[in-house]
């Protein structure tokens, strides 16, 4: 079976972060990460 993780995203560069950390700390590692950002303008696209 495999996950899909869709992460949304729109100027939260600290938030986008920790969600980062987060999916990369995971152990199990069947699934696809989508993020759309929405045109941010804080530095996270």
């Amino acid at each position: 079976m495999k996950l899909s993780i869709i992460t949304i995203n729109y100027n939260n560069k600290d938030g986008l972060q920790k969600n980062v950390d987060s999916i990369n700390s995971q152990t199990w590692r069947e699934f696809e990460w989508i993020i759309i950002d929405g045109g941010s303008t804080d530095g996270s696209l």
